[in-house]
């Protein structure tokens, strides 16, 4: 199933439980490559070909050759090299595909949503890799939650493997094991305790908070103009991403036209009772009241990201943009962003996705046998153990270090890669950790799967080593004020948070006249909800929606919501017959 969020997860890489991980040791060929296990096989990198490969990516925000450290890594273990298509940074993402699958090659490697990947299935552009698949040992670890995405496609027979999911583990369906919830408001401590400490009853609170923390702080450290919200409109489809990203914190989660609810109940986007209607309604009172960013209907998310890094923006939501500020010195000096719970909600929160997240990937049928042998060597190591601390941290000895007992431990650059300029050292790439970082911008395995060579999380936000070094000032008093170890301990102690398992399967396409209705109510929900932002009063904000709504109906709306229904009720019945119930 779409989830909003991890459509973006980590424009820069970043995030808290999925972060950019670490290169292992491996021995150098006599031909100047690194021995690295692919296939089931001791591959050598340097002894083979280079090769070159397009990655149609919907997950990108960068277009181009990957370079940098990563682009290192890759030329190293595999020598290959990867050119990254990115749909969202092309300027017309709807035309740019259209182009390239007419032109029968879309792409060598091809990332995308679970429903698009579909349609390319049926239109010939994805290859059957079921053949050859469970010949690479890294792969095959993951052939339960593989078979069972590939046998609700369309069109795939006894056997076939057009795609692999994405972000798949092996904790199991139900789980959840992180300690940070996906969407909750996250303030920094010293100027939440500056501002009294308050207890925040509704949203209304959470204004006033950020009203204060502005009214102490308006600018960051640098002099420079900070507030206290800032958006970005770029990541916007059917309606506005920011919105759909707080109505989690109130118990729904946007998916199209409709609000699923923890409690497995869907309704349309419109609904006034609906968490969308509030949460626009939360951004249109912070504006009033003079804390949201002037440029935020009109900066991308790169613009977002530099406020964010240079503390020019006092909430943020998403666990994985703590990673902008968040390390154990700002800890200790109590500059971390906490998160701060409001009395009246009820998160929503999706468990692992042990089945994937509601993004694929799959191979070209354009390529030759080789180009294939060569991908699937890629897409092994991949989710192999040296591919995922890849991923997931960095470069051994630079990002991080094995120690004595093998447990790794993040270097000084390795805990400050997200939150400064971080070099790479040459013989690595160049460039800043940044520059250098994944730029596919999606895994396969994802960073809470346990590393078997440490018994430990890929990502380094669940090593021993950095809890223990991350048990900080902030850390000890949140805990103390708030008697919970965390924020998952918290919600669930207090009954305010709706788990429900991951469902990833293959969902139907829009019919070329739902499509058409979706783009256009779509457009009208984007621009109406951003002017209601801006609107001059709660009457000119309430007359606004139902002018909206007026329109939409116009538009074909309800044959969108009666789509997505009748679509989304079967990610319930698979929630429902997951928790067995």
């Amino acid at each position: 199933m779409k989830n909003s969020f991890k459509k973006k997860v980590l424009a820069t890489g970043l995030t808290t439980a999925m972060t950019i991980a670490a290169i292992t040791g491996c021995g150098k060929s006599a031909e100047g490559g690194t021995t690295a296990q692919t296939g089931g096989a001791t591959e050598t990198g340097g002894s083979k070909e280079e090769m070159t490969f397009e990655v149609y990516d919907v997950a990108a925000n960068y277009q181009g050759e990957q370079t940098g450290w990563f682009g290192w890594v890759l030329k190293d273990r595999l020598n290959i090299k990867l050119n990254i298509i990115a749909p969202q940074v092309s300027g017309d993402a709807s035309q740019l595909y259209q182009t390239r699958a007419a032109s029968g090659n879309l792409g060598d490697i091809i990332l995308l949503d679970n429903a698009d990947m579909q349609d390319c299935i049926n239109s010939g552009l994805v290859m059957d890799i079921g053949d050859e698949i469970w010949n690479y040992p890294n792969l095959s670890k993951y052939k339960e939650q593989i078979e069972m995405f590939n046998a609700n496609l369309e069109g795939a027979g006894d056997g076939s493997v057009f795609a692999i999911p994405l972000e798949m583990n092996s904790n199991g369906p139900t789980d959840y094991v992180e300690n940070t919830m996906s969407s909750m408001p996250r303030v920094r401590w010293d100027y939440y305790v500056e501002a009294g400490s308050p207890e925040l009853k509704t949203t209304d609170d959470l204004i006033d908070l950020l009203k204060t923390i502005q009214e102490n702080h308006p600018t960051n450290a640098d002099g420079d103009k900070a507030y206290g919200i800032t958006m970005w409109p770029d990541w916007d489809g059917t309606s506005i991403e920011n919105v759909n990203q707080l109505t989690k914190w109130y118990g729904e989660e946007v998916n199209g036209s409709v609000l699923i609810s923890g409690n497995n109940t869907i309704r349309p986007l419109t609904d006034k009772n609906g968490a969308y209607y509030k949460m626009l309604k939360f951004f249109f009172k912070a504006q009033a009241a003079g804390i949201v960013d002037p440029d935020s209907a009109t900066q991308d998310w790169n613009s977002a990201c530099d406020k964010m890094r240079g503390t020019r923006t006092y909430l943020i939501w998403n666990n994985w943009m703590q990673g902008f500020t968040n390390t154990p010195a700002n800890g200790e000096e109590r500059k971390n962003y906490v998160p701060l719970p409001i009395s009246d909600m009820n998160v929503f929160q999706t468990s692992d996705s042990y089945y994937g997240d509601g993004r694929v990937i799959g191979i070209g049928s354009g390529v030759t046998a080789e180009e294939k042998t060569r991908i699937l060597e890629f897409l092994d190591w991949y989710c192999s153990p040296d591919g995922l601390q890849t991923q997931h941290v960095g470069i051994e000895n630079v990002m991080y270090t094995v120690n004595e007992d093998g447990k790794y431990e993040l270097t000084e650059d390795g805990l400050n890669r997200f939150t400064s300029d971080v070099t790479i050292p040459e013989e690595y790439g160049g460039g800043t950790f940044t520059d250098g970082n994944n730029n596919i911008n999606q895994w396969i395995v994802a960073g809470i799967e346990t590393n078997p060579e440490t018994g430990e999380t890929y990502s380094s936000d669940y090593w021993s080593t950095y809890v223990e070094l991350n048990t900080t000032a902030t850390n000890k008093e949140w805990a103390e004020k708030f008697g919970a170890k965390d924020e998952v301990e918290y919600l669930k102690n207090n009954n305010m948070a709706s788990f429900v398992p991951w469902i990833n399967m293959s969902l139907p396409s829009d019919d070329t006249d739902v499509a058409l209705a979706r783009s256009q109510c779509g457009k009208e929900i984007c621009d109406a909800s951003w002017r209601m932002v801006w609107a001059s009063s709660e009457e000119e904000f309430d007359q606004m929606w139902d002018e909206m709504v007026t329109t939409l109906n116009g538009l074909g709306w309800e044959s969108v919501v009666e789509f997505d229904t009748n679509k989304y009720q079967a990610v319930i019945d698979a929630r429902v017959a997951a928790m067995g119930n």
